[in-house]
């Protein structure tokens, strides 16, 4: 009897747990339509069109505003599952509140991450995939992305939750 007990007892365990693994959401790349995004044009030809500073960072507050709420659904859809909720890290993967916005090294830490991802598991998320013609993720939806961590760095900075540099 009391084995049985154990044993529903380990099973009910690992199906609470289970929850907590997959609370983040799905992991695999979603994809975005940037089409409301302002188009990136003055890219570096060389590089396929890509741009290594945020392009983004100087828009009118208006434009901001609909670029960091685009950027924080692309997050949620394609980041949030390894790098947490809001661009809080859980301390495995880079918190990316920690990349500072005023250092071009750490745009370009940024872009390159995200086109061509790591060892470690970062998907290329700007790359193509193998019988595909466009990235998963076009630099709009990327550089969306980075605005809204920027955004995210405000607060973890006003919160206390980081410190600025």
């Amino acid at each position: 009897m009391k084995t049985k007990i154990s044993m529903l007892f380990a099973a009910l365990v690992v199906t609470g747990l289970s929850g907590h693994v997959f609370a983040h959401g799905n992991v695999i790349p979603q994809g975005a339509d940037s089409s409301a995004m302002p188009p990136i044009t003055d890219g570096d030809e060389s590089e396929n069109g890509w741009v290594f500073e945020n392009p983004y960072r100087s828009l009118d507050e208006e434009t901001k505003t609909k670029v960091i709420k685009f950027g924080e659904s692309a997050y949620a859809n394609n980041c949030a599952g390894c790098h947490g909720l809001h661009a809080q890290s859980g301390g495995i993967n880079p918190d990316l509140r920690e990349l500072d916005p005023e250092s071009f090294e750490d745009d370009e830490w940024f872009v390159e991450r995200l086109r061509f991802g790591s060892a470690k598991g970062m998907p290329a998320l700007g790359g193509i995939p193998e019988g595909q013609t466009d990235p998963i993720l076009d630099q709009e939806t990327l550089w969306a992305i980075k605005t809204y961590v920027e955004a995210r760095r405000v607060v973890a900075i006003e919160e206390g939750e980081i410190e600025a540099d």
